[in-house]
């Protein structure tokens, strides 16, 4: 099999696809953030599912089984809202040689329970690069159309996500990375929600054997309706 280069954990995705006819489960063990209006949010067990089809095309499945979000005295929860299917197609580099990127398009289902749900089908397209830096340095960016529904003007909009990370060993099979996710939404309600979403990340990697990787990490939001701040921690492993 090639290189194991997993999703996760930054937001930004990978452009290597899972080899044909093995399997690849990325997940946390449990995400924590408070958003910008004090609310916290507990996703357990987040989990993508990936199956490899053809030597460069893989198909995707992601879930919340438990989501928690905590406003004031309510609480809402129940199987989380943002289920995911994907189709990876990568169109260069999948071998791990010289510059490597993918399409990803996708569509979200409205599948939360609990008054998780927004009753909206939703969808976008990802592209992800992968390139290699001096000095052993790994840098990767990516952009995002998503069509996002709002209550508040009962239509759709579009978020336009941009992020770039740079990765690298620390010692032996830990390594760490550092990045930047900007958000820009069009077509969203006027207040903090229609405001530039400025993210930053960093977080740890370790190698624990050829086809099992742990993580864990923050992320921070400086502007815009983007969570005040986050943890997670979880794990990558195939078959």
């Amino acid at each position: 099999m090639r290189e194991f280069t997993p999703d996760r954990p930054s937001v930004t995705e990978s452009p290597y696809t899972v080899d044909a006819g093995h399997v690849q489960i990325e997940l946390s063990a449990a995400e924590y953030a408070i958003a910008r209006d004090r609310s916290r949010t507990l996703d357990v067990l987040p989990v993508n599912l990936k199956l490899g089809l053809l030597d460069n095309v893989d198909v995707e499945l992601l879930f919340t089984p438990y989501q928690r979000v905590s406003d004031g005295g309510s609480i809402s929860s129940g199987f989380g809202d943002e289920t995911l299917m994907r189709l990876k197609i990568n169109l260069q580099g999948n071998d791990g040689e010289g510059t490597a990127f993918a399409i990803m398009p996708y569509v979200k289902l409205p599948t939360g329970t609990g008054g998780l749900s927004n009753h909206h089908v939703e969808g976008g397209l990802i592209v992800p690069l992968e390139a290699e830096l001096p000095g052993d340095f790994t840098f990767n960016a990516m952009v995002e159309a998503d069509l996002v529904y709002h209550d508040a003007r009962s239509a759709y909009g579009t978020d336009l996500v941009h992020s770039a990370s740079v990765g690298h060993s620390i010692a032996g099979p830990v390594s760490g990375y550092v990045e930047y996710v900007g958000v820009a939404p069009f077509g969203a309600p006027h207040g903090r929600e229609s405001h530039y979403q400025a993210i930053g990340s960093a977080g740890l990697t370790v190698e624990v054997r050829d086809n099992l990787i742990l993580d864990a990490g923050s992320r921070v939001g400086f502007s815009g309706n983007s969570d005040r701040a986050a943890l997670f921690v979880g794990a990558s492993t195939r078959f």
